[in-house]
Order: structure tokens, then C-alpha cells, then sequence
């Protein structure tokens, strides 16, 4: 039985609380994407081997909607998140230490696994305490804040690598997280809530539906070409630059972060295009590296695409489904992680294999896939 009525609203302090671990969790989960060139040369590791750090950490978040929901019916909110939290941080710590390639993977892989139960801890403790009026204008807070602990994490640890090494960036990690944890005892406490079991009945009575599988694959296909470029422009702009340090290739990432603002703006932009679809019609394009040497460009370009389907498909998606919100959305954030943590590895064993020009002429499939089910969903909006 839902414990939502009876539960206190959500203080501002509380909301800062929650949108600091956020912000955390996010940049320790994608900040060490900008230092594989340096890892891989640390360790004498292939490009294939240092993305798995990116892949391991992230493939657990397309399990979470499945496997987590269990959790919540054993403790509250508030318990799961300092746990977690607190042992997230010890594993970053950890891994500033590591002296072999294989540890820093297993740590990396734990750290994977413990981020989406932060998360699932966080979102269910906003929606658990806000208000039905505020809780859209919540989430679209938390929402934004996890593109900028993304981005920012990135660019920041490039900046401490080049000062202090790549060991000195998980440090940083962990004390961001670790800042939270006294933060996180403001917390109201709250009982454990029953939620809505997923089960593979209920994956595939989403799924099922005519045309869903379809159009949730629009955004899956975007993340997986996105996740992959993003993966990929720190050993590319150590081919093009060999003498770039690591404060060069963090600022790779700067255009992505700006480019995250777009966000905030989707719901001006959609009504300038008449609607959701054709935004993503308009946005999907763009996803396309313009040229290989021009990585600035690229990332900006893509990056300015994948943030107007990020924040447009997820509406067109549940309002499509019949299935109850929780599920389709469980199922939607299932597939889309899944694709990204594909997206870091497979297409750059494509690059590390059959190199640069095979490498865009997969993204281009992708994207003109991508492209396809769009225009088959087109009148969705008419």
C-alpha cells in the first residue's frame, strides 16, 4: 500500500540534500570517462579493455528498473541512500588506490552497481515527498541535475588529472560523495513503501503493445550513437593531439555541458516545431559527427540533438502506452541504458578494428534507423 498522502513535503534544505548526491553520483559515475587514454596508458591496457571501465559502471542502470524495486519493499528511502552512499564513496576511495587493472574494474563494476541504488533511492524520495503540483517541476530539477554532474564531472576531472593524476580524480569523487553523507541524515525518515514488482510478465505486456517497442527505440538508438562519441573523443584527441594533456580533452566536453542547458528551453522548442516528434525529427540529424578531426563540432552538434530527444521521447512514450507509468517508464529506462552502456564498448572495437571511417558509417546506420521510426511515428503529434 502506497505511503505517499501521509507523507511530510519536501523542504528546500532536504531538496538541496538530494540534488548535491545527485550531482555527485552522477559525476563519479561519468567523470573518469575523459581519463581512459590515461588509464589505458597507465596500465598497458587496448582502447577496447579502458572502455569497459565506462561500460561496466553503466550497464547495471538499464538492471535497475528490474532488479532494484525489490530493495524499497526492505527499508526506506533514507536508509537505502546513506548505505549506499556511504559505500559508493568507499569503493571510490578504493579505486584511487588501485595498482592493477583488474581491481580498478571490479571497483568499477561495484560502483555501477551501487549508483542506481542511489538513484532509485533519490527518485523515489522525491516523488514520495512532493507535492502532485511540484513534483513535474522536482523532477525536471533532478533531471537537469544529472546532465550537469555528467558533464562537469568530466571536465573537472580532466583539470585534477593534469594537475594531480588520474588517482587524485576518484579521490575527488569520493569526497564529493562523502560531503553528503552528514547532508543526508536531514532526511525525513519514512517507512518502507510497497512498489509494483517487475517481472517478465510485466516487461512483456509493456512491450507487447503495437508499435511501443518501436518508438522506444528512437531514444535507445540516439544514446547508443551519443554515449559512443563521448566514449570516444578522448583516444581520438590523443591521435590527432598526442602532446594534449588531460585538462585538453576534458574541455571536450565543455560544448555537451552547454549544450545541456538546451534542455530547460525543449518545451519552447517543441511548440516552434508543432510537436514532440518533429522535434526529434529535427534533432536526430544533428547527431551526426560532421567530420572525424572536428570533434568540437561533433560532440556540440550531437549533444545539442540528443538533449531535445532526451527530454521530448519520454512524453511521447507514456503518453502512447497503456500501461501503467511506473512500468512503461521502468521498461523505457531499462532499454535506454542498456544501449548506453553497449554504446560505449561496440562501436569502439568497430574504431579499434576498421578505424575512423567505419566507425561513422556505423553511426550513420544508426542514426538513419534512428531516423526511420521517426518518421514512422511522425503522425503521432498530427
Amino acid at each position: 500500500m502506497s505511503m505517499r498522502s501521509p507523507a511530510p513535503s519536501l523542504g528546500k534544505v532536504e531538496f538541496l540534500v538530494l540534488l548535491w548526491t545527485t550531482f555527485a553520483a552522477f559525476a563519479a559515475l561519468y567523470g573518469p570517462q575523459p581519463l581512459l587514454p590515461v588509464i589505458q596508458q597507465h596500465f598497458g591496457v587496448g582502447s577496447q579493455s579502458a572502455s569497459l571501465l565506462m561500460t561496466l559502471a553503466i550497464l547495471p542502470l538499464g538492471l535497475a528498473p528490474v532488479c532494484y524495486g525489490y530493495i524499497l519493499n526492505l527499508c526506506s528511502t533514507r536508509r537505502l541512500l546513506q548505505l549506499t552512499t556511504a559505500l559508493c564513496a568507499l569503493v571510490l576511495l578504493a579505486a584511487s588506490f588501485t595498482t592493477a587493472f583488474w581491481q580498478l574494474l571490479a571497483l568499477r563494476t561495484l560502483t555501477g552497481l551501487l549508483v542506481p541504488a542511489i538513484l532509485l533511492a533519490l527518485m523515489t524520495h522525491i516523488s514520495l515527498h512532493s507535492r502532485q503540483e511540484s513534483l513535474q517541476r522536482a523532477m525536471a530539477i533532478y533531471t537537469t541535475t544529472t546532465m550537469f554532474g555528467a558533464f562537469l564531472g568530466r571536465i573537472g576531472s580532466g583539470f585534477i588529472t593534469s594537475w594531480l593524476g588520474w588517482q587524485a580524480a576518484f579521490l575527488t569523487y569520493a569526497l564529493l560523495l562523502g560531503s553528503a553523507l552528514p547532508c543526508l541524515l536531514l532526511l525525513q525518515r519514512t517507512r518502507s513503501t510497497q512498489h509494483d514488482v517487475f517481472s517478465p510478465a510485466y516487461l512483456l505486456g509493456v512491450l507487447r503493445q503495437p508499435g511501443l517497442l518501436l518508438l522506444m527505440l528512437i531514444g535507445p538508438l540516439c544514446i547508443f550513437a551519443h554515449a559512443s562519441v563521448l566514449n570516444l573523443a578522448p583516444f581520438r584527441m590523443r591521435e590527432l593531439l598526442p602532446d594534449a594533456g588531460s585538462w585538453a580533452t576534458g574541455l571536450l566536453y565543455v560544448p555537451a555541458f552547454i549544450c545541456s542547458l538546451l534542455g530547460i528551453f525543449s518545451k519552447k522548442i517543441m511548440r516552434l516545431l508543432h510537436g514532440e516528434m518533429r522535434t526529434i525529427l529535427a534533432s536526430v540529424p544533428s547527431l551526426l559527427p560532421s567530420s572525424p578531426l572536428s570533434l568540437l563540432l561533433a560532440i556540440f552538434g550531437m549533444t545539442t540533438g540528443f538533449v531535445l530527444v532526451y527530454t521530448t521521447l519520454p512524453g511521447v512514450v507514456n503518453r502512447m502506452s497503456l500501461a501503467e507509468k511506473n512500468m512503461t517508464n521502468g521498461v523505457y529506462l531499462s532499454v535506454y541504458y542498456t544501449f548506453s552502456a553497449l554504446g560505449t564498448w561496440l562501436p569502439v572495437m568497430v574504431y579499434s578494428h576498421f578505424g575512423i571511417v567505419s566507425y561513422v558509417l556505423c553511426l550513420t546506420g544508426v542514426f538513419a534507423l534512428a531516423l526511420s521510426l521517426v518518421r514512422k511515428n511522425l503522425t503521432i503529434n498530427l
